[in-house]
């Protein structure tokens, strides 16, 4: 055989090693429920479980009687945001646990939490791998969207804010005074 017989072959073959490979998407996004119902614990006791009418559980710490996601609520959000933000660098954990929940959403920026009137709540979250070992710990947002619970990350400042001098406050020698103004 000829050498120009085996250029095409080689070309194919070339141009077959540059091209980007294909990322598999972790769950698939018609799996998913489109809605889901909105629960509300009964009531919230210290040291008891609290279940949804379809038997699925709440997170173990609730604080206040307030609508939450369930478990497979938590981790179907976790699977939607996901599906809407692939990333080839870093793998996603398996699934997700809810530890704990409050009313509220965290602020990434100053830190605080801010209490709205729809249900929106920060839980602790834990990230598991595939054979159900915890990979981390973070405090993530859930709130109802569309008639489904959406996962919103937060990533809040780890260290405190420093002070910009080390400046004491003034001493004020007649503090023993009364009827004296405490801030002068």
């Amino acid at each position: 055989m000829s050498p120009s017989a085996f250029l095409p072959f080689w070309i194919a073959l070339v141009l077959a090693g540059c091209a980007q490979p294909v990322a598999t998407p972790v769950v698939d996004a018609t799996l998913l429920p489109a809605t889901e119902p909105l629960y509300r614990p009964e009531w919230i006791q210290p040291g008891r479980l609290e279940y949804a009418p379809d038997r699925s559980t709440f997170a173990p710490v609730l604080t206040e009687r307030f609508a939450y996601p369930t478990q497979p609520q938590a981790n179907d959000a976790y699977r939607r945001l996901v599906v809407l933000t692939p990333s080839a660098s870093r793998p996603y954990p398996a699934s997700i646990w809810l530890f704990g929940c409050k009313p509220g959403a965290l602020d990434a920026q100053t830190a605080r939490v801010t209490r709205y009137r729809g249900p929106v709540v920060h839980c602790a979250t834990d990230f598991l791998d595939p054979s159900g070992r915890r990979v981390s710990r973070e405090t993530v947002n859930f709130y109802y969207y569309r008639s489904a619970w959406n996962m919103q990350p937060v990533y809040p400042p780890v260290t405190a804010v420093p002070w910009r001098t080390g400046e004491h406050s003034p001493k004020d020698r007649w503090w023993w005074v009364p009827g004296r103004s405490r801030y002068e």
